[in-house]
């Protein structure tokens, strides 16, 4: 059949604005991670709402609270050299701060705005005593260490409500975003692999009620097998250029890897688990971590109320609504993604390419069938 140069054009056109439209969407999801590689700084914790710590024993990283902050004893910000150096607060309560015992805060300085009560500064052994506690800043080296914490500098740049909203919407893109990684069991191990992708960004879809227990209904044909869909742990092995984002859905309510050891893998710091929100407004979406001992890999969760179960520690960056941690210390590790920013043109940029593109192919049609028809052009 004769193709016209319009058909021709046309075809071009097709094949074009289809690899604007995929090469656009993984643009999209690399800015999405990003951005949460970005928002997250240095804090090991940043939590919008409120946060309680009980039990604890320390954190390794910086915490960042949106709302009131309970601390149960213990140690803020032990590793510094985990997290690096940084101007902002190692930590920062924007709400008020209750304590039970000594809380001392290793590295860093504390700015504490929104405390109310009665507190009282001891210049002299770097003491805040109020909230129930004592809150010593005696052992850091930062000289905003030295200064009552209600005084001190809140990070630059920093609104809770600002960078919720960013991050709720990057974890959506995320959401929206079709999976191309493949989850299997492989003996009793829940695994994640790359699908044979060796850079960027690479999506699963983790559905919680693919799970009965310990049982994971890999086939998703709503039956669980007893021999074959059993899980004892889950170890995830990331490839070295790659970033994994595992869309955690239907988690309401619910323990991810309630009953199952997490063990570490591989680059676990490129681990980005994106826990989402049901359709129901009238149910809180509260979500615990489960895992054995630990839980690898940072969580973008800024719509969740999250909590540990089981005395898990994390092993990464959180960030969340609201924020309940027990018996476990909160470990840090940094994300590390893999990806870049990359300027998204406007949809009359890509429109206009079209266009060029199309009437390049016109002419060059027309040409082409001079030429055939022995016609100079």
């Amino acid at each position: 059949m004769r193709t016209t140069p319009y058909k021709f054009a046309a075809t071009v056109y097709s094949v074009l604005l289809a690899g604007v439209l995929g090469v656009s969407g993984q643009v999209a999801v690399n800015n999405a991670v990003y951005t949460v590689d970005q928002a997250m700084r240095n804090y090991g914790l940043i939590s919008f709402n409120n946060a309680s710590l009980t039990n604890y024993g320390d954190t390794w990283g910086p915490i960042a609270v949106g709302g009131n902050l309970h601390l149960d004893g213990g140690s803020i910000a032990q590793k510094a050299n985990l997290y690096g150096n940084s101007s902002d607060p190692s930590l920062y309560v924007a709400g008020n701060l209750t304590m039970r015992n000594y809380v001392h805060l290793e590295n860093g300085y504390a700015s504490l705005p929104g405390l109310t009560g009665s507190w009282t500064w001891d210049g002299t052994q770097k003491r805040l005593t109020g909230g129930g506690g004592t809150l010593s800043t005696s052992n850091t080296n930062n000289p905003l260490g030295a200064v009552d914490p209600r005084t001190n500098p809140t990070p630059q740049n920093f609104n809770f409500a600002s960078i919720q909203a960013e991050l709720a919407q990057a974890s959506a893109t995320l959401a929206a975003t079709a999976a191309n990684g493949l989850i299997a069991i492989s003996g009793q191990t829940l695994t994640f692999s790359a699908n044979g992708q060796t850079s960027g960004v690479v999506v699963f879809n983790l559905d919680m009620n693919d799970f009965n227990g310990v049982l994971y209904d890999a086939n998703h044909n709503g039956q669980w097998n007893q021999n074959t869909e059993r899980v004892s742990q889950v170890k995830i092995d990331v490839p070295t250029d790659v970033t994994y984002v595992i869309n955690v859905l239907n988690a309401t309510g619910k323990t991810i890897f309630n009953g199952i050891n997490f063990n570490a893998g591989t680059n676990n710091d490129q681990l980005l688990w994106n826990i989402t929100p049901d359709s129901n407004p009238n149910m809180a979406d509260s979500v615990s971590l489960g895992g054995g001992a630990r839980f690898y890999g940072s969580v973008l969760a800024p719509l969740i109320d999250l909590s540990n179960s089981g005395n898990v520690a994390p092993e990464g960056q959180i960030v969340v609504n609201s924020f309940s941690h027990n018996g476990a210390e909160l470990h840090f590790m940094p994300f590390d993604s893999t990806v870049s920013f990359t300027p998204v043109p406007e949809p009359r940029t890509w429109a206009l390419v079209g266009v060029m593109a199309a009437f390049a192919a016109i002419v060059l049609e027309r040409r082409r069938r001079r030429r055939i028809n022995g016609v100079s052009s």
